[in-house]
Parts: structure tokens; C-alpha cells; sequence
């Protein structure tokens, strides 16, 4: 039976936040998709509606998961775990194509995206093996975790979707920062990506290089951590050429853009150069509701999803774009104190897992909009349109609150 005096104990700081940002969400949807739908003769409501029925599916799930007993997950993280796997193997066979990515699955019209699912689940399971390890002391206990989390990485990777599977890196990394373990481990994860990026630079990486092995030396480092630091930053350098062509060529050119977006402004530059012309275009208080010249002749591809961000910037200008970023800032730092507050290790890495998945999604959104970061196609978060997304952020919510409302016992 639902007891309704749990909500007293809840976030309220949460629910006012993501509240506001569902509300702007809807109204930027409808601005990036009323015309588009006028012009082909559809309902200018059709995607309103649609993110509307994902958002009361989101509710139903979010209330689930908030009077939820959070420490239940921790018993079905397995199986949740081996579902998802299961879904991520069979989209690859049977899932719909859509511009040559198998990402999801269609059942009638409704269709939902595993990759999504699979981002929360993995975040049990972490929350989950982390607890039960309590440190990271034997190469078995790093084979399993990074087995963890690579089996869903490299599943996602094939679909393709690099920007989700980095999601999961980003994933790990935060939450064996919160566990306060395996110090190496994270040495290992985060230098050979540095290695990576400074690579193509190569006398900047061979000082970088020079940096990592005197840190090892005035650490007094064993030869196990000089083998493996500089052998993974070293291989990562030599393997680049070969990582480089893994990759799809649409990723390679967004990459190439994203370094130099005037090198291909029709083409892979496009969607940064239009979005970066939007967001400039809003100034301080925007050009108002359904007025924005980008946003209304859809220069933008996809901008109420991946690019919606640019919406807010065009319409709602500078103002606009600083109250989504304040709401934001507002969930980070709720969910910091929720985590901080948990009665037990499994809730509170639960609840940086969360935090570090909304961060994550933020900052590369944000930051694909604005030029800074490379175009990966990432929906931002309680705003963007997609049911699959939304519909998990809202269960991650419910995960926060259940946390928060068990901080304490419930008096009578």
C-alpha cells in the first residue's frame, strides 16, 4: 500500500527543478516541430503528443520507482542486467534501421530504445558489484568490472551509437570516483584517453608521456604500474590509426568537423555552424516564442531532439538559456546532497551513478550545441523529444527520490 506521507521526506528542490524543464522541453518541441508539420500537412501537435503519452508512461514509472524500496534492485540487478543484454544481442538482428542505425525496437507504434534502458541497468549492477567487492583488490574483481561494463559498451558501439556507449565509460569512471576505490584503475581508465586526444599533437604527447612516467617515479610506483599505465597510454597512442578506422565515416567527418566546422559548412559542419548561428541570434531575451528564424525554417536538423538546447538559445535567449542551465545545476547539487545523505554505500552510489549519467548528457549536449565538443548525437535530458530517454530519466528520478525519502525512518 502507497504510503503518501513518504512524500514529506522527499526532494522538493527535484521535483520544482525537473518540473520546469519537462514544461520548457514541451514548449520547445512544439516551436522546432509546429511549422515542419504545417508545411507537410500533419497535426502541429503530433510530437507534442507524442513526448505528452512518453511523459505519462514516465510518471507511471517514476512513482513505481520512487515507493520502490531502492535496495530491492539490488537483488534483480542480475537478471536486470541479463535482460538488458539480452535486448542489446537481439536489436542487432531484429531491430529497425534508422539512417543506418539499429537502435531500436518497433512494436506497432510504439518503439523504445534498449541503449537507454541499458544505461540505468548498468548503473544497478555497478551500484551492486561495488558494494559487494568493497575495493577492487584482485585483477579478477577488474576482469569483472570491466567485463561489466564492456559486454553493453561494445554491444551499443556495433548499433552504432558512440555517443551512448561513452555514456557508460563515463559511467564507470564516476562511480568508481565515488566509491573512493581503485585508484589505479582509474589512472588506467582516464590517462590512455588523454594519450588519445593528444596523439595526433606528437610532441605534445611525448611530453605528456614524460609527465605520466615521472609521476609514476616520484610515487615510487611498482613495475606492475609503470607496465601497465604506460603500456596502455603507449598502445593507445600506436592503435590510433587503427581505432581511427572503426570508426563510421559519418563519426569520422563529425570528428574532422568539430576541429575545423568552416572545413565542411554544408555538410558535416552544418549542424554546428546552424545551431552556433541560433544560439548567437537569441541575444539576451530571444526573439520570443515561435519567432525564431532558425528554429521556424528548420536550418537545424533534428533540433528538437539532439539540438533542442539551440531552440531555447534562439527563443529564449541568453535568459532562457541560463534558467535551463540553473535547473540543471539545481538537480546536480540535489542529488550530490542525496547521495551525501544516503543510509547505505548501495544507495549512495546509486544516486552518483545518476548524477553522473545527467552530467554526462548535460555537458555533451550543451556543449554540442554551442561548438565545444564534437556532434554525437545525445538527448538532453527531461527536454529533448524521445520516449525512451525521457521515460528513463523520469525512472532515474524516482531511483533519487526513493533514496532521499529512505534517508530516514518514516515516523507514524
Amino acid at each position: 500500500m502507497i504510503n503518501f506521507r513518504m512524500l514529506k521526506l522527499s526532494d522538493l528542490f527535484l521535483w520544482a527543478a525537473v518540473g520546469a524543464l519537462l514544461a520548457i522541453g514541451l514548449a520547445a518541441i512544439f516551436s522546432s516541430t509546429y511549422q515542419l508539420q504545417l508545411k507537410a500537412g500533419g497535426d502541429p501537435f503530433l510530437f507534442v503528443t507524442k513526448q505528452s503519452l512518453a511523459l505519462l508512461l514516465g510518471l507511471v514509472g517514476l512513482g513505481l520507482f520512487c515507493y520502490l524500496d531502492y535496495q530491492r534492485l539490488r537483488a534483480a540487478a542480475p537478471y536486470l542486467y541479463l535482460l538488458v543484454i539480452f535486448l542489446l544481442v537481439a536489436i542487432l538482428f531484429t531491430g529497425a534501421g534508422v539512417s543506418g542505425a539499429q537502435r531500436w525496437f518497433q512494436l506497432g507504434f510504439f518503439s523504445f530504445q534498449p541503449s537507454e534502458i541499458a544505461k540505468l541497468v548498468l548503473i544497478i549492477a555497478l551500484a551492486a558489484f561495488l558494494t559487494r567487492e568493497r575495493g577492487i583488490r584482485s585483477v579478477w574483481a577488474v576482469g569483472l568490472l570491466l567485463g561489466l561494463v564492456g559486454l553493453p559498451f561494445l554491444l551499443i558501439f556495433k548499433q552504432p551509437d558512440l555517443g551512448t556507449a561513452l555514456v557508460f565509460f563515463a559511467i564507470l569512471l564516476g562511480m568508481l570516483a565515488a566509491a573512493e576505490t581503485a585508484p589505479l584503475l582509474q589512472i588506467l581508465l582516464i590517462t590512455p584517453v588523454i594519450s588519445l586526444l593528444l596523439r595526433p599533437i606528437f610532441p605534445l604527447w611525448l611530453i605528456y608521456l614524460a609527465a605520466v612516467a615521472l609521476a609514476l617515479f616520484l610515487t615510487q610506483a611498482r613495475w606492475f604500474h609503470w607496465l601497465t599505465v604506460l603500456g596502455s597510454n603507449v598502445g593507445v597512442g600506436i592503435a590510433l590509426p587503427f581505432l581511427w578506422g572503426m570508426l563510421k565515416s559519418y563519426q569520422r567527418q563529425r570528428i574532422v568537423a568539430f576541429l575545423n566546422p568552416g572545413a565542411d559548412p554544408l555538410g558535416a559542419g552544418y549542424h554546428t555552424l546552424q545551431s552556433k548561428i541560433a544560439i548567437g541570434g537569441g541575444g539576451f531575451l530571444g526573439k520570443g516564442f515561435l519567432q525564431g528564424s532558425q528554429t521556424q525554417l528548420q536550418f537545424i536538423p533534428e533540433q528538437f531532439s539532439d539540438f533542442i538546447f539551440s531552440v531555447v538559445g534562439e527563443e529564449f535567449g541568453l535568459l532562457g538559456a541560463l534558467l535551463v542551465l540553473s535547473l540543471f545545476g539545481l538537480i546536480v547539487w540535489r542529488g550530490l546532497v542525496i547521495a551525501a545523505g544516503a543510509r547505505d554505500s548501495f544507495g549512495r552510489l546509486l544516486a552518483y551513478g545518476i548524477v553522473t549519467m545527467l552530467v554526462f548528457h548535460f555537458g555533451a549536449n550543451v556543449g554540442m550545441a554551442l561548438g565545444v565538443l564534437p556532434v554525437v548525437g545525445i538527448p538532453l535530458p527531461f527536454l529533448s523529444y524521445g520516449g525512451s530517454s525521457l521515460v528513463m530519466n523520469l525512472a532515474g528520478l524516482g531511483i533519487l527520490q526513493s533514496i532521499a525519502m529512505r534517508r530516514q525512518k518514516l515516523i507514524f
